[in-house]
């Protein structure tokens, strides 16, 4: 045992109460731990998982024939205030950095629920008796499309406007709330270990919305609170400075997907058409090149390029580009 824990009691493992467990509730036991460590740890943990724990939102709702949120839709009962409601209950699952699009075609008179959207294979609906809306005549046909993200925490409407510029008009913008968590619950109570009384041990409750675990909720809540304290190891054992400097960096956005880019939707499909899957492969062109393919409007590609500069990156430049080709050329011969 390092002599630095010889007199604070590390808890080796968490015990789970199985007979409990459930896909969205779990109770889990922490300790014996030092007394004080109980509510020290316990907090700690708690506002973690509550705030910071990943998870997926609906961002953005587009009806046709509908300019506004606070508009109503003939032959369907619910207003558009309503409806925006609904689809914020929703809860889904994404497989990958998204984002991602469901959509609703309501045709017929019907009660219309989540169990009705057109999914996209990396999205997965978990309550899917969700209630979003009723058509009530013929030939009143409803079309709504729901953007999906990935956050944490809770992202203001204005939050969500301001960094999805380009969206087409009429697109309605929510109020996000990424976090998985609905509630833990937390208690610290004594127990004995050894012959001592006075340590202590930790008991949450957990409850999720089902697009998440709670034994996976407590693991990525630990990996985040690892990372925030990995830092502080390098105060008594700093870096070899030399042999960091021999190492290259590679920047982030070489491996960044096109996807992930903050760029009108119609910019990303116009790139994936061309073969572009990252960033890096984007840069690799320049801009003559894209914009002599005359698919991305003026606008939308100033988007682009705002967003490139924001990364560090820039597009090549024609004389770089030109020395490529002659190397190419050479290589071939």
């Amino acid at each position: 045992m390092s002599e630095r824990r010889k007199y604070i009691k590390i808890p080796e493992t968490v015990e789970v109460d199985r007979e409990v467990l459930t896909p969205d509730f779990g109770r889990f036991t922490l300790g014996p731990l030092a007394r004080g460590w109980g509510w020290t740890m316990g907090t700690v943990i708690r506002r973690a998982m509550l705030s910071s724990v990943e998870g997926v939102a609906p961002t953005q709702l587009r009806i046709d024939g509908v300019i506004h949120e606070f508009s109503t839709l003939e032959g369907v009962l619910e207003d558009v205030p309503l409806i925006v409601l609904n689809v914020k209950k929703l809860r889904f699952k994404l497989e990958g950095e998204g984002p991602e699009y469901a959509r609703l075609h309501a045709t017929s008179p019907s009660e219309y629920k989540g169990g009705d959207l057109e999914l996209s294979p990396n999205l997965t609906l978990v309550n899917k008796d969700q209630h979003l809306l009723t058509v009530t005549v013929d030939n009143r046909p409803a079309h709504l499309e729901i953007k999906l993200e990935r956050g944490r925490g809770y992202e203001n409407q204005e939050t969500v406007k301001k960094r999805s510029p380009g969206e087409p008009e009429g697109t309605i913008f929510l109020d996000a709330f990424y976090s998985p968590v609905r509630r833990v619950k937390l208690d610290v109570t004594n127990v004995r270990y050894g012959e001592r009384t006075d340590y202590e041990q930790i008991v949450f409750e957990v409850a999720t919305d089902g697009t998440i675990s709670p034994e996976q909720t407590l693991s990525q809540t630990a990996d985040l609170l690892k990372g925030h304290v990995e830092a502080l190891y390098s105060i008594a054992e700093p870096k070899d400075e030399s042999s960091d400097s021999l190492e290259v960096e590679r920047p982030e956005w070489m491996d960044m997907k096109v996807e992930s880019l903050e760029v009108p939707q119609t910019v990303k499909k116009v790139l994936a058409d061309h073969g572009l899957k990252t960033v890096s492969e984007v840069v690799s062109l320049t801009e003559a090149e894209i914009v002599g393919w005359g698919e991305i409007k003026p606008r939308s590609f100033a988007i682009l390029r705002s967003r490139i500069q924001d990364l560090g990156a820039e597009f090549a430049s024609d004389e770089k580009k030109s020395d490529a080709d002659d190397e190419e050329e050479e290589d071939e011969t």
